[in-house]
């Protein structure tokens, strides 16, 4: 039960990291292109005025549908077998696919502008780096935790043992 509870939280924080990002994101492009962007994207109906409520929604749906993702690739069941090189190619594919669903139902912007095009994939390629690089330091990191800790058991462990020999 409270390894369940704890799936749910992550699953959570992982949806509203997304979401806000993503948010922050589409804030700072619209402040910047609003205005020029309204008569392109329902995403930036409003101008540099702010976000429509149904697109937040649109944005909270793909936020639970990309830990959805990221959940079912990286889980233990299905894809224990696979090398995590292939699990993450194989969700970031599934993920822009995903987002070029919502691209075309919810006219994000038209998918005859290339430029539109252009900066999707490029603004994708930069958050895929930057989580990419967050995601490589904090394994790093816990891997030396993890290191020290091991080090630290068998110098106890090696230490309980002599002490053990010696009282025999």
């Amino acid at each position: 039960m409270k390894d369940k509870l704890l799936d749910i939280y992550k699953f959570i924080s992982q949806v509203l990291i997304i979401f806000s990002v993503t948010l922050l994101f589409i804030t700072f492009n619209g402040i910047f292109a609003g205005e020029s962007a309204r008569e392109y994207s329902t995403m930036f109906s409003l101008g540099s005025k702010g976000i429509a409520f149904d697109t937040v929604l649109q944005v909270l749906l793909s936020s639970i549908i990309v830990s959805l993702i990221n959940n079912i690739f990286f889980s233990e069941k299905l894809f224990k077998n696979m090398m995590t090189l292939w699990k993450s190619v194989l969700m970031i594919v599934t993920i822009i696919i995903v987002t070029v669903i919502f691209v075309i139902c919810f006219e994000w912007f038209p998918i005859n502008l290339i430029e539109a095009w252009v900066g999707f994939f490029v603004s994708f390629g930069g958050f895929f780096l930057v989580s990419t690089v967050i995601m490589v330091t904090k394994t790093k990191r816990e891997a030396k935790k993890y290191d020290e800790l091991l080090e630290s058991y068998k110098k106890r462990h090696n230490k309980e043992m002599g002490d053990i020999n010696e009282n025999n």
